[in-house]
């Protein structure tokens, strides 16, 4: 998995990136005979796409991620203190800038989504369709906002064991505490390189991209969003413990009143961060919304044998891809490595 430097506005970045080809789960570069789908991950959880990666029906195409500042394993300057959707999406457009990448099929979830959103308003011919999942797109809920608060706060204490309640907190706002066994995996894998990222030396980081980016966050207005030329879907957990799908409903509403080309879907039982178990049913729609435009010949052919480039490290940390992923009485005991008492 590469990296390449860039410069933006906010600073110079060293941004760790993934392609994913349909022969090749760790490519050097896209294939430019196919489409290319850009991937915006949620926050804490970088590798949140692997069961979209791993599935034949998106590798017909270029699946390209990265990691977002001082999330996984990119490297950065010090984030400005005033550090937004704005700021953010200037640093990704500066990555796509140096990628070279051509128009793309933005997906995005939770923190990525107000990013890609804003892509898609300040660039849109860079912008072919834009599937959001869990969006973060509108100003801050006060309830939401609290529980934020609460969180932050009791990270930056300094108190014994606080990272393990905080946590648990953080299972509870992505998965509603039903925790399959690739979940758990998932969260095991990359928690140590969040605390990593966000240790006592990077509180203000941890601030500003995991706090501030959210609490301060502003809906776009009318004017901005119907600059948006693509089609775009909007996909809400039905079990979401963060977000009402009114939340969703009200971001719908005001993308048709711009008079952009919108729908919407609700996977019932799935959590906030529902594209890692559900991808059942996201991926279909992500594969129709991307195809939705094409001609049946024009469509690649699905390859086989495909792998996740996470696939190694999510085995290394207990995922059992053999298992049947159901949340059963098994899935539902969330742990953390001893490491987290020691923050």
């Amino acid at each position: 998995m590469p990296f390449i430097e860039i410069s933006s506005p906010t600073g110079k970045i060293k941004f760790h990136y993934t392609i994913s080809t349909p022969s090749c789960a760790d490519a050097d570069k896209i294939d430019p005979e196919i489409p290319v789908l850009l991937f915006f991950h949620a926050l804490a959880f970088h590798t949140v796409f692997h069961s979209q990666f791993s599935d034949p029906l998106l590798r017909k195409f270029n699946l390209v991620t990265f990691d977002l500042r001082w999330h996984g394993d990119t490297e950065s300057d010090v984030v400005p203190e005033k550090y937004g959707q704005e700021e953010a999406a200037e640093d990704i457009i500066a990555l796509i800038t140096t990628l070279r990448l051509p128009p793309c099929h933005f997906v995005a979830l939770d923190l990525g989504t107000m990013i890609a959103l804003q892509i898609a308003v300040i660039l849109p011919h860079q912008v072919l369709s834009l599937f959001i999942m869990s969006h973060v797109c509108l100003e801050e809920l006060p309830e939401v906002q609290e529980g934020r608060t609460e969180l932050y706060e009791l990270y930056t204490s300094g108190l014994p064991g606080a990272h393990i309640d905080v946590g648990f907190g953080y299972t509870q706002y992505t998965f509603s505490n039903n925790m399959s066994n690739l979940a758990q995996a998932l969260c095991d894998s990359t928690m140590p390189i969040d605390s990593r990222n966000w240790s006592s030396e990077h509180l203000q980081e941890y601030r500003l991209t995991s706090y501030d980016i959210f609490c301060n966050r502003k809906s776009q207005p009318r004017t901005a969003l119907s600059q948006i030329s693509c089609p775009v879907k909007l996909v809400h957990g039905g079990n979401s413990v963060v977000y009402e799908p009114s939340y969703t409903i009200q971001l719908m509403n005001s993308l048709q009143e711009a008079g952009v080309d919108v729908t919407m879907e609700i996977v019932a039982n799935a959590p906030h961060y529902l594209c890692l178990d559900y991808a059942n049913d996201v991926n279909i729609m992500i594969h129709e919304l991307v195809t939705h435009s094409m001609t049946k010949e024009s469509i690649p052919a699905t390859p086989t044998n495909v792998i996740s480039p996470w696939d190694a490290i999510l085995r290394e940390y207990g995922w059992k891809p053999d298992r049947v992923n159901e949340l059963d009485d098994d899935d539902l005991t969330v742990s953390f490595p001893t490491w987290v008492d020691n923050k």
